[in-house]
């Protein structure tokens, strides 16, 4: 394959086709071969764009610093207030429109995506380096513990900027056959890869991002090969409830700790228990005795399962709602009622916050929540509950209370966070311009 035509210098590696200063013609003729097949192509022809970001929490929960976008995205998710809106991209990534000092084309093949990332990764620690993955199929090999990782050690740390990685003919051209487990990866973003109906596990990764991705769920572990640090999940999509008896998304600590995980313009259905279940199911778990530190929930909306939409851990600290939605008590039912043999509740209506019994752990800046808040909150600003505000515990601020969104329904949830169908979602992850 030769998508390098016309880089000032293009070589033969392996199976690697290899560009390296890529000029203008060539940077032109890259971005058109993105664009080209169209269900959830990948970029836009710009030059910079909104960037996701792990905001540090503070008591006074001050104002994160954020680019003005450039993107156009269409359709009914592009103006929508919470969720994916395609103006959301991971920081310290170059967008595939920029000009990159080292390009790589690989075989839709694991191990030569993984040999690919570590070969431009070497080549390019102070400057910008991109893997386009050619169309094919990619085997999964399931996203338990247990599982063999799909890419397992590769990348580098301290980088100038991320390596990305995406296919090159846009998402539709790659399809995944399973769950997939990532190990140990560190200075990567992955966008564009769709997953459903299987899911991601980013195990003990580090500086990686996974964007722009419809999937079952995306979870994040520590495990035995290393701490989690500075992960972001952008625009990643869960749109459909589950009958299952297990949490939606989780993110857990075994071996090693958290420090930074920031979930921005995502968008998380419930996950309902069958009748007779004893589990407990939650759409955002945080579990695990060692710490989970900065977990941030930005321009994102969750919608409650059986028991809550989001928990945190006691091992906890610094977990914030910035310009967030989350739907519980029974008003998810607007847009995802209960299927057949779910259990209907038995143990009460589910709570937005389940943060029984933690204290300094949770801030809020700019989110509404629908249904109980629970836990002594640490900072909240400008946010609001539908229940009395009275009762919830605050260290600094307080909630606001508006008893009216107890009865929203599915329209007052489609003006403000659109259901993100396949089609809208092309829209918002496609530029044609």
């Amino acid at each position: 394959m030769n998508l390098m035509r016309g880089a000032a210098d293009e070589v033969q590696h392996g199976n690697l086709v290899i560009g390296r200063r890529m000029g203008d013609i060539s940077r032109r003729a890259v971005v058109a071969a993105i664009l080209a097949s169209a269900p959830a192509a990948l970029v836009a022809c710009t030059q910079r764009s909104m960037t996701a970001s792990t905001p540090t929490p503070a008591p006074s929960l001050e104002a994160t610093p954020t680019p003005s976008p450039v993107l156009a995205p269409e359709g009914p998710l592009a103006s929508a207030e919470y969720g994916p809106t395609g103006r959301h991209w991971p920081s310290r990534t170059p967008l595939p429109s920029d000009e990159f000092d080292l390009m790589v084309e690989a075989e839709c093949d694991w191990q030569e995506i993984s040999n690919a990332i570590q070969y431009v990764a070497e080549r390019t620690q102070e400057g910008r380096g991109c893997v386009l993955v050619a169309p094919g199929t990619l085997p999964g090999y399931g996203a338990g513990s247990s599982r063999a990782p799909v890419i397992e050690g590769v990348g580098s740390a301290d980088r100038a900027s991320r390596v990305l990685v995406t296919p090159r003919d846009g998402a539709s051209s790659i399809e995944i056959t399973d769950s997939i487990r990532i190990d140990g990866v560190t200075g990567v973003s992955f966008v564009g890869f769709w997953l459903y109906p299987g899911s991601v596990v980013l195990t003990s990764v580090q500086d990686v991002a996974w964007a722009w991705s419809k999937g079952r769920a995306f979870n994040v572990s520590a495990g035995p090969s290393g701490p989690v640090v500075d992960v972001e999940l952008v625009e990643c999509v869960s749109p459909e409830a589950q009958l299952i008896e297990s949490d939606a998304w989780a993110f857990r600590t075994g071996d090693n700790e958290i420090d930074g995980i920031s979930v921005v313009g995502c968008y998380i259905a419930p996950s309902y228990k069958p009748d007779g279940s004893q589990a407990h199911c939650d759409t955002l778990q945080l579990s695990g005795n060692p710490a989970q530190n900065g977990i941030s929930i930005v321009d994102s909306v969750i919608f409650a399962s059986t028991n809550a939409a989001f928990i945190p851990s006691s091992s906890a600290a610094n977990v914030v709602f910035e310009n967030s939605l989350v739907v519980a008590g029974d008003r998810m039912l607007q847009r995802y009622p209960l299927p057949a043999k779910a259990n209907a509740f038995t143990s009460g209506l589910p709570t937005a916050v389940n943060g029984v019994g933690t204290v300094g752990i949770l801030s809020a800046r700019g989110s509404t929540f629908i249904g109980g808040v629970r836990g002594e909150w640490r900072s909240v600003v400008d946010s609001v509950v539908s229940g009395d505000a009275g009762r919830v515990a605050t260290q600094s601020g307080g909630f606001r209370s508006d008893p009216s969104l107890s009865s929203i329904d599915a329209q007052w949830l489609e003006t403000r966070t659109p259901m993100p169908s396949d089609e809208r979602l092309a829209r918002i992850w496609s530029v044609t311009g």
